[in-house]
């Protein structure tokens, strides 16, 4: 195999691929990145099994043929080239790379091309979906950090995706994530006149979602997404992410997202994750951490006590329909929330001490989050 290509056209497929190799193996195939060179196009396929990544790129091929390499040295070496250098791959015989850019050369031991796992489907689409996907981005955004990291509760290790059709060509997307003790709900209602399925749901895990957030960057405005089996295909940018559904039952988030608070206030939601900061900067926040939160008429304060000393700020507060209250949050799970949303103002929502608390704005209609107060 010999290859000549630009680093700037193999940065992207390479970074795509590499994100899909498992990064806690060394020397092993699913560490690797397989190269395939035919007809002008230089093909780059990585898998951990459950998330596989296939790039295409155009290339002037001088011999077609196969390598496997490492996907993180490869990816390290390309990206530490001059900008604007012709790279060339070779591949000999004993599975060696060489990786050429003027003067330079370098050469990494690979493995037997015939040792990669050829990534397959199970079956044709049952659905498929072509939609905008600054959609699937700004849903990614708003779900992906609350998804649980306890592998032990498989349901909630991923987000949940759910395809609703709606009358004139219309379909509504729904991300769902939880970790126990918050979750975010994000929904949009996008056209979608080709779709040709009807409803569809599944869980996308973390590894996935976060993979699906490097495919998105890509210059093509559109995202191909189809149900394959056991597999969800999500294609753009002449690149195809297969992830492998988690086969579990998502929790019931309906009955989780109450309807509405008893109380509620509106807060400007830049000063207010100012204020946490400030108030939280003097210790290390943890999961045990309480910032404790007195909502009255006019006011709300914000108090956090630690090792090293405590913290007080206080915030002007239009409206408060209610009483003197207090509340205990994880500080973390509000500074998430104010980071993830766009708007200027963010409207917190109460019915008592002990039930979910309701975050949302009027800016921004689709995107719910529901964080559980901690007891004082």
């Amino acid at each position: 195999m010999k290859v000549r290509i630009d680093k700037a056209a193999l940065m992207t497929p390479l970074y795509r691929a590499q994100g899909a190799a498992d990064q806690r193996q060394n020397n092993n195939v699913i560490a690797c990145v397989h190269l395939h060179a035919e007809d002008d196009c230089l093909v780059l396929s990585a898998t951990d099994y459950e998330v596989t990544v296939i790039a295409e790129i155009s290339a002037d091929v001088v011999d077609p043929g196969t390598a496997l390499v490492s996907a993180k040295g490869l990816y390290q070496l390309v990206r530490a080239m001059p900008d604007g250098a012709t790279i060339t791959l070779s591949a000999d015989a004993n599975h060696r790379l060489r990786i050429e850019a003027g003067r330079a050369y370098y050469y990494l031991n690979g493995l037997s091309p015939d040792e990669f796992p050829q990534p397959g489907l199970d079956g044709t689409a049952a659905k498929t979906l072509v939609t905008d996907k600054s959609h699937i981005e700004s849903m990614l955004k708003r779900t992906l950090f609350s998804v649980s990291t306890d592998d032990g509760r498989p349901a909630i290790t991923g987000i949940l995706l759910e395809i609703e059709p709606e009358a004139a060509g219309q379909v509504r997307l729904r991300m769902v994530s939880t970790d126990g003790h918050r979750l975010s709900k994000c929904e949009r209602l996008v056209a979608a006149p080709d779709y040709d399925g009807g409803r569809a749901s599944c869980i996308v895990h973390r590894r996935g979602a976060a993979e699906l957030q490097r495919l998105i960057e890509g210059s093509d405005p559109s995202l191909r997404i189809e149900f394959i089996g056991r597999n969800l295909v999500f294609a753009s940018d002449r690149t195809r992410l297969q992830v492998r559904q988690i086969e579990a039952n998502f929790p019931d988030y309906t009955k989780v997202v109450p309807d509405r608070g008893d109380v509620a206030c509106t807060l400007p939601k830049d000063a207010l994750a100012a204020a946490i900061r400030r108030v939280t900067s003097m210790s290390q926040v943890r999961s045990d951490s309480i910032l404790k939160m007195e909502f009255e008429i006019g006011r709300v304060s914000l108090d956090m006590h630690s090792d090293f000393g405590e913290g007080h700020e206080e915030l002007e507060i239009d409206t408060w329909n209610g009483g003197a209250l207090r509340f205990g949050f994880n500080p973390k799970f509000l500074l998430d929330v104010c980071t993830v949303l766009p708007t200027e103002n963010l409207t917190v929502e109460m019915r008592d001490q002990i039930s979910p608390c309701l975050l949302h704005s009027d800016e921004e209609p689709g995107t719910t989050f529901v964080i559980m107060p901690m007891r004082l």
